[in-house]
C-alpha cells in the first residue's frame, strides 16, 4: 500500500514538472504584443499624396469673406539621423502643388518613433501623434511638448474598416485629438490611420461662430489619401 501512495506521488511530481517544462517554454515563444506601433510604419524612401481642401472665414471684411482651395500634399521619408538626445530620427519632407504646378518642398518635418508614441516635429512644433498601445483606454496630451494648451487626445475606434477615396482599408485607427464647441467657437481635430500604411484622413476645423451659429473667423481643412508608394 505504502509503495502505491509512493508511486502515485512520484506520478503527480512527475507530472508537475513537465507541465511547468511546457508552460516555460510556451512562454518563451510567445510573439510580442501587438502594441499597434504598424499603424505608423517607417520606410525609407515611402511616400503619400494627399489632396488637400480647405475653406477660410475673414470677418474683416462685410459680409464675411469664405475663401477655398484646393491643392496635393506629398509626404515622403527621406533620410535619417541621431538628434542630440541620441534618438533615431526621420526626416519627413513636405512637397506642395497644384493642378498646374509641380512638386515644391516647402518644409522639412521630422519623426521620432519610441517605443510608447510617435513624435513629430512640424511647423515649429513638436506634437504626440500617436501613442502606444493603441486601444480605447489610451489617451495622451498631444501638446506634451509644446507651448499650446494640453489636449485629451484618445483612440475613437481602431481595428476597424474604412472607406477613403473609394478605396477600404480593413485595420484603421480613428483619432480625436480635439473635440470641443460652444456657442461662440469650435475646435475639432481627427486623424484616421491605417496598419502597415500610416496617415490616410485628416480633418481639422477651428473656428469662432456667431450665436446664431453662423461661422464668421477661422479654417477648416481635410487631407484624403490617393496615392502612395516607395522610391529605391
Amino acid at each position: 500500500m505504502k509503495k502505491q501512495v509512493f508511486r502515485f506521488l512520484l506520478l503527480v511530481l512527475t507530472l508537475s514538472f513537465l507541465f511547468n517544462i511546457t508552460s516555460c517554454k510556451k512562454d518563451v515563444n510567445l510573439p510580442p504584443p501587438n502594441l499597434g506601433e504598424n499603424y505608423f510604419p517607417i520606410v525609407m524612401g515611402s511616400w503619400s499624396i494627399y489632396k488637400v481642401d480647405s475653406i477660410s472665414w475673414n470677418d474683416f471684411f462685410t459680409p464675411v469673406k469664405i475663401d477655398t482651395f484646393s491643392y496635393y500634399i506629398k509626404l515622403k521619408i527621406d533620410s535619417q539621423f541621431i538628434d542630440n538626445e541620441g534618438r533615431e530620427t526621420y526626416v519627413w519632407r513636405k512637397y506642395y502643388k497644384t493642378d498646374s504646378t509641380s512638386w515644391e518642398l516647402t518644409k522639412n518635418y521630422t519623426i521620432n518613433k519610441l517605443s510608447d508614441r510617435v513624435e513629430t516635429y512640424e511647423e515649429n512644433m513638436r506634437v504626440v501623434k500617436l501613442a502606444f498601445p493603441v486601444k480605447n483606454t489610451t489617451t495622451w496630451d498631444m501638446n506634451a511638448f509644446n507651448t499650446f494648451d494640453p489636449t485629451s487626445s484618445y483612440y475613437e475606434d481602431y481595428d476597424i474598416p474604412k472607406t477613403i477615396n473609394f478605396i477600404t482599408y480593413d485595420s484603421c485607427a480613428i483619432v480625436i485629438h480635439k473635440d470641443q464647441e460652444t456657442l461662440i467657437d469650435k475646435n475639432y481635430y481627427k486623424e484616421i490611420y491605417a496598419r502597415n500604411i500610416g496617415l490616410l484622413h485628416k480633418y481639422v476645423v477651428e473656428v469662432e461662430k456667431e450665436i446664431n451659429g453662423q461661422w464668421k473667423r477661422g479654417y477648416f481643412y481635410t487631407y484624403n489619401i490617393i496615392d502612395r508608394g516607395v522610391d529605391n
